[in-house]
């Protein structure tokens, strides 16, 4: 059991993650989303650790309110955030810098342990699910 502080840009509650590529690792901030059955890497973030289009697994569609953006699945070495690293982990990657993020942490990333926000104390309390 852990607690891990988040910080509020906008009512959007935005963690620290660690992605892990064929180049290294890089720092950022992504937006913790219930509503992403994926987690979504900016394209240009897995382009600075070394991945392409061409490493991907498979095609990936997001819809919003401007249409329907196409963009690519890759397997990523690793990516790390509220205390727990996931070796070999799906994300999609499609362009998100033009609306000011670099990724969204999604429910395949979530739904593997127990987690609580809790906005008054702007923490996420998180503990391993039961076997």
């Amino acid at each position: 059991m852990a607690n891990f502080p988040y910080r509020l840009n906008k009512r959007l509650v935005v963690i620290p993650v660690v992605l892990y590529g064929k180049k290294g690792r890089l720092e950022s901030e992504f937006i913790l989303d219930t509503g992403a059955s994926l987690t979504i890497v900016d394209h240009s973030l897995a382009l600075s650790l070394g991945y392409s289009a061409r490493d991907g697994i498979g095609l990936s569609t997001v819809s919003s309110v401007i249409g329907k953006e196409r963009g690519y699945r890759l397997m990523m070495k690793g990516f790390e955030t509220l205390g727990r690293l996931y070796n070999s982990f799906e994300v999609a990657c499609h362009d998100l810098q033009d609306q000011g993020i670099e990724g969204l942490v999604g429910m395949n990333f979530l739904e593997k342990f127990d987690w609580c926000v809790h906005p008054n104390k702007q923490v996420i309390f998180t503990k391993e699910k039961p076997h």
